[in-house]
């Protein structure tokens, strides 16, 4: 009787620990799940993160330094890692970056004082938490780990072929349209002063077609004034506040000067139909910012009719694709001067000509749309009177579809400080793998 005692508390002591172990399994498994999600997604925004502001020394013309560029991308990681709730300095969690060039080579380590490597393109982010296990400790189990790998490249945007138009698209019609689906934007006569999108050439199905919704505006965009958080001074070669009102004029006499250039210009003014390109596409990067958030740029706009302006781009692009920025917020200028900074408005020279926002008319309120991404759209030049009808191709949102461009250059002959950088390339962040 004592031998069937011992051998029912044997069974028993290891029935517990098979219970213990299926408890662990079911929350502590459950634990580590949590925390590898939370560190990919916290990868995923700090490579996100340090790209973008190697993108901005990348695509900076005036010189950088290696060393003060890569300590404020290191700066930049460990606070977006706080962002999303991992401290990388804590005992519990680990981030490690390297700069990668084009191939993906890992070029060297982000933060350790070198400086930014030639030919960085983008940045690999590599996130390990660990904590306490609750029950698996009784399979020898001692740590829960959530490791998160992320590798994001700073490039020119694809282009698909054709031009990038002033024409502002809402968020809310690209997420409604499938691939090869038409669309059509209809002047309404000018009607609320704005444009309507519209799924029937006949203003049937329409998004945005009353006057109290923000996307009645159809945003003729206003290129020579865009605003950027992180561009405000008025010697950034990035900042492109220069003027508040742009007429529906055509090219300027210099064409590496947008200040020279109206609507009609960019919207894609041809003197030579043969080569199907506008004469003077808009010189500076646009950036696009991410939906729900105030990164990227913010273009003032002009919601008025432009019948002459969409002349212009069925003359020109129909037949082809062009691109279109996406916004997903409008702002007026006065809750921007209330609740943003401002910033310092240079003049054509380079001097400074103080700081102001944007007024509708040199007047009243002016709209700024926030652009969040591009569509490529396959334009038809025999669309109606007052109508640019086009079939929708795909969309960049947030993150950007882009081809690694060369990299980082401190020293001469490429971007990055150079002085010899390319103001005309568009360009955006992808998160690579």
């Amino acid at each position: 009787m004592k031998r069937e005692r011992g051998q029912a508390l044997v069974i028993l002591a290891f029935a517990l620990i098979a219970l213990a172990a299926f408890a662990g399994l079911a929350i502590d498994g459950g634990r580590t799940y949590s925390a590898r999600r939370q560190s990919q997604n916290t990868a995923d925004a700090v490579a996100m993160a340090g790209t973008r502001l190697l993108g901005t020394f990348i695509n900076q013309c005036d010189p950088v330094d290696p060393v003060n560029a890569d300590n404020a991308i290191a700066a930049e990681m460990i606070k977006l890692a706080r962002d999303n709730g991992i401290d990388p300095l804590a005992e519990n969690a680990e981030l490690q970056g390297w700069y990668v060039d084009a191939s993906e080579t890992r070029l060297g380590r982000v933060g350790w004082g070198a400086g930014i490597p030639n030919g960085a393109t983008g940045i690999e982010a590599a996130l390990v938490t660990t904590d306490t296990t609750t029950f698996l400790k009784v399979v020898g189990q001692e740590h829960v780990v959530g490791p998160g790998n992320a590798m994001a490249m700073t490039g020119p945007i694809r282009q698909f072929g054709g031009g990038l138009l002033p024409l502002g698209v809402p968020l809310e019609v690209i997420q409604a349209l499938d691939p090869g689906e038409t669309f059509y934007l209809m002047e309404k006569n000018n009607e609320w002063g704005g444009g309507v999108f519209c799924r029937d050439p006949n203003g049937v199905d329409c998004i945005g077609e009353e006057p109290s919704n923000a996307n009645a505006h159809r945003g003729w965009l206003n290129l020579n004034y865009i605003y950027n958080t992180q561009h405000l001074a008025a010697n950034d070669p990035l900042n492109r506040s220069f003027e508040q009102n742009v007429p529906n004029r055509g090219c300027g006499s210099d064409p590496n000067k947008s200040v020279d250039d109206g609507l009609q210009g960019w919207a894609g003014e041809d003197k030579n139909p043969k080569d199907g390109q506008a004469d003077c596409p808009y010189p500076f990067p646009i950036f696009a910012g991410t939906p729900g958030f105030v990164d990227g740029d913010f273009i003032h706009g002009d919601p008025g009719s432009r019948e002459s302006s969409l002349t212009d781009v069925k003359a020109t692009y129909g037949g082809t694709i062009a691109y279109v920025p996406i916004f997903d917020v409008i702002y007026m200028s006065n809750y921007m001067a209330d609740n943003f900074t401002a910033p310092q408005n240079p003049v054509p020279d380079g001097s400074l000509s103080g700081s102001h926002w944007p007024r509708a008319g040199g007047g009243g309120h002016a709209f700024l749309y926030h652009i969040v991404g591009f569509a490529a759209v396959l334009l038809d030049g025999s669309s109606p009177h007052h109508t640019l009808s086009g079939e929708f191709q795909s969309a960049i949102v947030g993150d950007s579809q882009i081809t690694p461009g060369q990299g980082f250059n401190g020293s001469g002959g490429g971007s990055g400080g150079s002085g010899a950088c390319n103001p005309f390339a568009i360009t955006g962040v992808q998160l690579w793998q």
